[in-house]
């Protein structure tokens, strides 16, 4: 059986589509666990009529604690062999579900699906056609190919060059239960941006292998209100912490030294969030002054500051010359490329 999760805050607008995309899939061995992490709007009540209407449907409220705490709450309720992770606003393929009981699947203990956005080219519903008997369908990773997995979603790139994938997202994947119980794999519950990659990467070390299945399985939904597109007064302090943690997996691992390139060109990929989205906002209600004074904490930070150093030797061309200027704590020219930085991701969707 497969347990797919969905966490829910106030997305009552979405959650019908998130829903019903799951209800219909082809696949009927699967539970639903819904789980309302305090909304207040209108979801609760949805979510109890579909539980009413259909006993696959299983749904758990609880205090607003953020997104890890509702996919971990799923997690313990889980009963299925396989997990699966849907966001409120997003859906799924109709055939999503089946594909994962694939005999070849069932070898596996990671399954990685290609996604795409709702309203760019495909509608939800509409697969790439690859058959199972068509061979290549996708390509196996066994356990001398984890290390590259985990230098990919470092570096925030696809699986392959050719594929619409997301490493670091827990969407359009399916993990097995057994794996995430026997080493107690959870999400942090006290950082809102990047727990999603401690999670996998963690999930990563602890597999033999794993499959990509050339298939759209997974639909993104384009919010205006995106979260990452407001202002967050905390980026830079969850950062801080994602770090950290971040620094001691793979220390813990002794794999610091062999991803060593990829995991600084990650922190300098923070760096460089933290100054567009977050320190020089348009949206950002600080000072002048209190801008300046939390640059001045990020080049002091031991992590940030080591980062810096490969600031010339990674990266793109934009950011390279973004870093520069940071480090020579040119602040009036590292806002006016952020700001320009901003609104070109704006514009391109991609905040």
């Amino acid at each position: 059986m497969i347990s797919v999760i969905i966490p829910i805050y106030n997305t009552a607008q979405y959650l019908n589509r998130c829903i019903k995309s799951i209800l219909k899939s082809s696949c009927t061995d699967f539970e639903l666990l819904l789980i309302n992490d305090g909304s207040t709007d209108a979801s609760g009540r949805i979510c109890r009529r579909y539980c009413r209407e259909d006993g696959r449907v299983r749904y758990f409220e609880q205090e607003h604690k953020g997104v890890s705490a509702a996919r971990n709450k799923g997690l313990d309720e889980s009963r299925g062999n396989w997990i699966v992770f849907v966001d409120s606003d997003d859906c799924i393929s109709e055939n999503f579900l089946a594909d994962i009981m694939q005999e070849e699947c069932q070898y596996r203990e990671l399954l990685i699906f290609e996604f795409s956005y709702l309203g760019k080219g495909k509608r939800a519903g509409a697969e790439w056609q690859c058959k199972w008997s068509d061979k290549p369908y996708g390509k196996i990773y066994q356990k001398k190919d984890i290390l590259r997995l985990i230098e990919s979603l470092l570096n925030m790139k696809p699986l392959t060059g050719s594929s619409n994938t997301s490493l670091p997202s827990p969407c359009a994947k399916a993990y097995r239960k057994s794996v995430i119980d026997q080493y107690h794999l959870r999400f942090p519950s006290d950082i809102v941006i990047g727990e999603d990659r401690l999670f996998n990467i963690n999930y990563f070390l602890h597999i033999s292998s794993c499959i990509y299945i050339r298939k759209n399985a997974y639909y993104v939904a384009l919010r205006p209100d995106s979260a990452m597109r407001g202002f967050n007064p905390d980026f830079l302090q969850n950062d801080v912490k994602y770090q950290r943690k971040l620094r001691i997996l793979l220390e813990r691992h002794n794999l610091l030294p062999l991803l060593e390139k990829s995991y600084y060109n990650n922190v300098l990929s923070s760096i460089a969030d933290i100054l567009v989205r977050s320190l020089f906002n348009p949206n950002s209600t600080r000072t002048c002054r209190e801008t300046c004074r939390l640059c001045e904490q990020m080049l002091k930070n031991p992590i940030y500051k080591q980062a810096l150093n490969y600031s010339e030797k990674t990266g793109v061309l934009p950011r390279r010359i973004l870093m520069f200027f940071f480090k020579r704590k040119c602040y009036f020219i590292v806002r006016a490329i952020c700001r320009v930085s901003y609104q070109i991701l704006v514009k391109t969707k991609k905040l």
